[in-house]
């Protein structure tokens, strides 16, 4: 089976799809950390040089966190790397480019659908050990860690949600303070443990070491 074919079958019966604008939260699955690691299989397997670290990321990535059903994969690749220097390995794998950082995120941004305007994953690239990566690793290793933090965010973002239905910024702007907050805490209390940017709960497999 190819990698297209294999990235596509990996969502499959996956519990993901969300319309691009639409802001609605889908309770927590496990079988989201189960199509992370299919995809991240097919990821590694075809990865250039500079990729370090592969990461699931965002809210499915908390277990007992409802979310958006819309897979957050993050890349970090070697510092001073080009990011649209990727661009060839994902697009070549189905995935649209989005574009790079701006107001709203840090990152070179790429999204998967297998219909068209339904989101299914989102790409987020980052040079490695960047602050924008460690405190994406960070603040959901804080929530993984303080489940009373990962419910007051699920609370906020259900009112959020409830709110600006059809109004996706609105709802971004709206989770801002709490998150920025949290980044900051859990990533004074990291130390250096994401220093290689895996998760200390990420199996050793699902990294490289850096070449540098």
């Amino acid at each position: 089976m190819q990698p297209t074919e294999r990235l596509a079958a990996a969502f499959t019966h996956a519990h993901l799809g969300l319309r691009r604008g639409v802001v609605e939260l889908a309770p927590a699955s496990d079988a989201w950390a189960h199509v992370f690691q299919e995809v991240h299989a097919v990821l590694i397997a075809t990865a250039p040089a500079s990729v370090i670290a592969i990461e699931h990321i965002g809210s499915t990535s908390v277990p007992g966190l409802d979310a958006k059903a819309i897979l957050d994969i993050g890349i970090a690749v070697l510092p001073g790397t080009e990011l649209s220097s990727l661009d060839d390995w994902q697009v070549g794998l189905g995935m649209l480019l989005r574009g790079d950082a701006d107001a709203v995120r840090p990152d070179r941004m790429y999204g998967y659908e297998l219909e068209s305007m339904v989101r299914l994953a989102n790409v987020h690239v980052l040079e490695h050990r960047s602050e924008d990566w460690r405190r994406y690793l960070a603040f959901r290793d804080h929530l993984r860690a303080h489940p009373a933090e990962r419910d007051a965010y699920a609370a906020l973002k259900r009112s959020l949600a409830a709110q600006h239905p059809s109004d996706r910024l609105a709802y971004i702007d709206g989770k801002a303070d709490f998150i920025t907050a949290r980044r900051g805490i859990a990533w004074h209390n990291c130390g250096d443990q994401h220093n290689l940017g895996c998760s200390h709960a990420t199996p050793p497999m699902l990294c490289r070491s850096p070449q540098m």
